[in-house]
């Protein structure tokens, strides 16, 4: 009966020769597909991966496997080449055997579904330590007895802003500092505004009993030029000198990393030699790995001030920068 009534409703509505079988999809839209249709389509789909990361290899090419939960249902069906050949990546992406099927009876239409992502990142590095003479944005640097805090400052310039490791200081108070060198507002400008920091009133010989300094350990410890203000080639002159670097010494070395330096700039000719800074700093039990010769064009903007007072600039040559640690390396 049924044979009968479905011959009989064909007759009453002959389909037309030439439409195309009709079907729905797997979200229930309708679709129509063409009689003559006998190799499977492809379509090609950019699709935005905002979740796909570039994978960085080692200069050579390397095939890894991943896959993405939200559009592959197999994960082997999916994998990412990855060219370093030319210093760049290209990477690929290709989904596979993704296919929707449907069966028409005499025909069967296969769908195939090919996503490609290609992506190519340029890798720079760019190093970010900035150095200037025996010193670098790195470390974390004291200055002790600084006169117009021009030799700091001029750390501060080079660093820019990873100069917040730079820590300047001066015997004298700031209103002396004033009153004695005109550049000296400029320079302390030039560390504040790059995160630098600026002490007064710090004697070298007691720093490390300082309340803000004496809990801090420091890469640089940087003494320039010490000098009492005494000029006179008498044993008691001379003395006072020595104690200025043997009271140094005595604090930098309980201030000073394990791997840390103590640096003296001092000039090397007539009485200077005497004060025999190599064996005060044996003394101490620190250990003098080099003394190299000190130039001051080395550090732009360095103006060697008297720091008992006056802006006259003095002449630093011959002059030598002895090198101390805690222990030999």
């Amino acid at each position: 009966m049924g044979q009968i009534l479905s011959n009989l409703w064909s007759w009453i509505c002959p389909k037309p020769r030439n439409e195309a079988p009709t079907s729905y999809d797997n979200q229930g839209n309708y679709q129509t597909f063409p009689h003559d249709v006998k190799q499977p389509q492809t379509h090609i789909i950019n699709i935005p991966d905002h979740h796909f990361d570039p994978i960085l290899g080692s200069g050579r090419n390397e095939i890894i496997e991943s896959y993405d939960n939200n559009k592959l249902s197999d994960p082997s069906s999916s994998d990412i080449v990855v060219d370093l050949s030319s210093g760049y990546e290209d990477v690929k992406r290709k989904e596979k055997k993704k296919k929707a099927v449907i069966d028409d009876g005499d025909q069967v239409i296969e769908e195939v579904v090919v996503l490609e992502k290609k992506v190519t990142t340029r890798i720079s590095h760019v190093s970010s330590v900035k150095k200037i003479g025996l010193y670098n944005s790195s470390q974390r640097i004291l200055l002790v007895g600084e006169g117009d805090f021009s030799f700091s400052a001029c750390l501060a310039v080079a660093f820019g802003t990873c100069a917040v490791n730079i820590t300047a200081t001066s015997l004298n108070s700031e209103d002396f500092l004033i009153k004695n060198y005109t550049k000296f507002i400029t320079n302390k400008t030039e560390l504040l505004t790059r995160g630098s920091t600026v002490i007064h009133d710090v004697d070298a010989t007691k720093m490390a009993k300082h309340p803000i300094l004496g809990c801090l350990l420091f890469d640089r410890i940087i003494f320039n030029f010490p000098h009492t203000g005494k000029f006179g080639r008498n044993d008691t002159d001379q003395r006072t000198h020595k104690n200025l670097v043997r009271g140094f010494m005595r604090n930098a070395k309980k201030m000073v990393k394990e791997d840390g330096e103590i640096h003296i700039t001092s000039k090397s000719n007539g009485f200077f030699l005497e004060w025999d800074i190599p064996k005060i700093g044996s003394d101490q039990g620190l250990n003098l790995i080099k003394e190299v010769k000190f130039t001051r064009n080395k550090y732009p903007g360095y103006h060697t001030k008297y720091g008992f007072g006056g802006d006259k600039d003095f002449d630093c040559n011959p002059s030598k920068t002895y090198t101390f640690t805690l222990s030999l390396k």
